[in-house]
């Protein structure tokens, strides 16, 4: 029983220091506003308003709800260093009003405000009037906040007070200030707003955001908005008689926000109650009182979603990856089997040589094999109306490439749509797909670099060829019968295009002419020597061995050039390979290393049009140094 008479007087006396908190308030008493919002709860916050200047610590403090004492409680300087990050808006009207003594008046009084602020305060200016300006942003330092209140803002006609209360409020959001107060001068004419002053008091209610509204007296002079949004707000509203009194009552102000404090401790209270905070401070006679609803469900922060094992690698890029290239891998399959060659069956290999029945086509494997056939030869028919396909045909026959052409060029066609496909997936844009097209001209190139090695081992050949060909002449062997011994002797390629020359003399055609054949198969310049030596014995006679001899010198000769000219080189060709993958290297590196560094270049359509753009410039780049190193002899 002694228990309850005790919690029952304790509720007595926090709702009759409440009752008596405004005028308790007005005497000098300690002020209590609500700061935090229902979404933090059970957090609480509260900024706590001394009636005069001195220190605090948390030991000071004493808070009750409902007559109990809360846990968790915390106390610092509101815009002190170290302690909670609040700030200050100054909203002066600049309307035609306001023009001569008022705003010069409104400025010094803005500069005594300032004089009274804590150091680490933050503190903005704005002057509004048909808009809202902004004379200084939110800033901490003496020097900007001083410069920027020596200057008079310009006058303009309309106050919109309504627009400029928002712009601040947006302004506190946007520093994320807590807490945050709105000092509003003003003479109480409201021209061309678009607001309304419930809307503007709702928008401050949900920002946590206090007003404290400073009325100069004119003949526009209206009191009632500029109570009603100081009142509403958990801020004060003052009133000037004359110009001259506004810097007293700012400087006054100054004091009174640089003397808060901001007090946080944890409710106990439950969903749906009526709740009243009553703080007493050491040394001060009287409670400052306040009062909220707790919320009707618990609003404590649950635990953050997380998606199951499973999503996250179903979700995953590597898994994107793995997909993609899965689904490449089938649909090459797939073509793969369309367009591959049956084997043959046993019956059809003996029906070569024994009379014997084979099942007929439509029986399975061998009707795929003709459909796949006649795909083939169908496409290959519509590429022999082209000009480069013959050229193509005869680059394979050169590099020694068994494969038909057609299955070649599908098989690249096919790749080249996969990897585009690939690229697309896996840097989630189509703009890179077309690095795709890389596909082709990779393929060219390894066909081309197979035919280069072809025709530099000929080259190498020849002249060791050469000289058995002169020898072969000087132990009385003609032309064609010296080329049948160095048919023997060789080592491909210069066997089959030897045995080539020998073939279409006995077709009829002159040997100077079947030289010149292998000559533009080869694209060996030395071998053209050999053609004019044959062409000059069969029309004049000479001495054709002495004159290959020399034709050997001259060849060797000219790779000992070729090598040093390569030696020389070589540091040019490294610095090609160096140059070229130092940009896609550092680009790997430093997109693991700080992936948000290189981001945009990935995800922004001016980042992927710049990549494309170097990779344009380092392909040619690469390709001018390739020319400069390449010297022919």
């Amino acid at each position: 029983m002694r228990v309850g008479r005790k919690r029952a007087l304790a509720a007595l006396t926090v709702a009759a220091a409440a009752w008596l908190a405004p005028s308790a308030a007005a005497g000098g008493q300690p002020r209590l506003v609500e700061v935090g919002g229902a979404a933090d709860f059970p957090k609480r916050a509260f900024v706590l308003t001394l009636p005069g200047k001195r220190s605090l610590t948390a030991g000071d403090v004493r808070v009750l709800e409902n007559g109990e004492p809360v846990s968790e409680l915390s106390l610092a300087p509101a815009g002190s260093s170290g302690g909670e990050a609040s700030g200050v808006v100054l909203l002066i009207d600049a309307s035609e009003s306001m023009a001569g003594a008022p705003i010069r008046n409104a400025m010094a009084a803005a500069r005594a405000f300032a004089a009274q602020r804590m150091p680490s305060q933050q503190l903005a200016v704005l002057a509004y009037n048909a808009h809202t300006e902004t004379v200084l942003p939110f800033t901490s330092e003496a020097d900007e906040i001083d410069h920027a209140l020596s200057r008079t803002p310009r006058i303009a006609y309309y106050t919109r007070m309504y627009e400029a209360i928002d712009e601040a409020i947006s302004m506190i959001e946007r520093e994320e200030l807590s807490p945050g107060s709105i000092v509003l001068l003003s003479d109480g004419q409201e021209v061309g707003s678009l607001g309304s002053p419930d809307a503007v008091i709702a928008r401050a209610g949900e920002a946590r955001v206090r007003i404290f509204s400073v009325g100069l007296r004119s003949r526009y002079y209206r009191a009632t908005t500029l109570s009603a949004l100081a009142t509403k707000t958990g801020g004060r509203y003052r009133e000037a008689s004359s110009p001259t009194a506004l810097t007293a009552i700012y400087a006054k102000l100054g004091a009174q926000l640089a003397r808060e404090y901001v007090l946080r401790y944890t409710s106990t209270a439950s969903p749906s109650q009526k709740v009243r905070v009553a703080v007493r401070i050491k040394g001060e006679p009287g409670l400052a009182v306040s009062g909220y609803t707790s919320p009707g469900r618990s609003l404590t922060p649950s635990r953050p979603y997380r998606d199951s094992i499973a999503t996250q690698i179903a979700q995953s890029p590597l898994t994107m990856l793995a997909v993609a290239l899965t689904a490449a891998g089938l649909i090459a399959f797939a073509l793969y089997a369309a367009v591959r060659r049956r084997p043959r069956t046993l019956q059809a290999r003996m029906a070569e040589f024994v009379s014997i029945r084979t099942p007929r086509a439509d029986a399975g494997g061998a009707g795929d094999s003709r459909v796949a056939s006649r795909v083939l030869v169908g496409a290959e028919r519509s590429l022999e109306t082209t000009k480069w396909w013959g050229r193509f045909k005869e680059t394979l026959e050169l590099a020694e490439i068994r494969m038909p052409a057609i299955r070649i060029f599908l098989w690249t066609a096919a790749a080249t749509l996969l990897t585009m496909l690939l690229l697309a997936v896996v840097c989630g844009s189509p703009v890179f797909a077309i690095f795709g097209l890389a596909v082709p001209l990779i393929a060219r190139s390894l066909i081309h670099r197979k035919l280069a090695r072809r025709r530099k081992l000929f080259s190498e050949q020849l002249p060791d060829n050469l000289q058995v060909l002169a020898s072969a002449l000087r132990a009385g062997h003609s032309f064609i019968g010296a080329l049948s011994v160095v048919i023997d002797d060789a080592d491909e390629p210069s066997r089959g295009e030897f045995r080539r020359i020998v073939a279409d003399e006995q077709l009829g055609v002159l040997l100077e002419d079947a030289v010149r054949t292998v000559v533009v198969r080869m694209d060996n310049e030395d071998l053209e020597q050999v053609a004019l030596v044959a062409a000059l014995q069969r029309r004049t006679g000479s001495d054709m061995a002495e004159v290959l001899e020399r034709v050997t010198e001259t060849i060797r000769e000219r790779f000992e050039l070729r090598r040093m000219v390569q030696t020389l080189t070589t540091q040019g060709r490294m610095s090609r390979w160096i140059v070229s993958a130092l940009p896609v290297v550092l680009l790997l590196a430093i997109t693991v290393i700080n992936p948000e560094y290189t981001e945009p270049l990935f995800t922004t359509t001016g980042g992927r049009l710049v990549l494309m753009l170097a990779a344009v410039m380092l392909v040619a780049g690469s390709l001018v140094i390739k020319r400069i190193v390449n010297i022919k002899v």
